[in-house]
């Protein structure tokens, strides 16, 4: 993943957490002061919601049918889509840049 920010061309990987938004995935470029988006890639958008899904279904079916080996597939799911998410970024993701300029929203230019 590339973590550089595309106004000044720091590199933000270490940035810290009190930095950003997260509710709404911006981000404040501490070096140039720059407004950013995170870019996320419709992969790791799935990677997410189908591994948190599977996770919670089998977690749910888990609690109702009263199986310990449901319960240990949910974990084994959230391990798996973790897993993936790692190598995902390390693998096809590597030239992605993480941040993008921030675009003023619709009709409010």
């Amino acid at each position: 993943m590339d973590n550089r920010c595309p106004l000044c061309g720091k590199d933000l990987g270490r940035r810290k957490l009190g930095y950003s938004i997260v509710a709404r995935m911006d981000v404040e470029c501490p070096h140039c002061s720059g407004r950013l988006s995170v870019n996320v890639h419709r992969a790791e958008q799935a990677i997410v919601l189908i591994g948190a899904g599977c996770a919670l279904l089998l977690a749910a079916l888990s609690y109702t049918q009263q199986r310990q080996a449901l319960l240990l597939a949910a974990l084994g799911a959230g391990i798996a889509a973790a897993v993936a998410m790692f190598a995902l970024e390390r693998a096809w993701l590597r030239r992605w840049p993480r941040y993008v300029p921030r675009r003023a929203p619709p009709r409010m230019e």
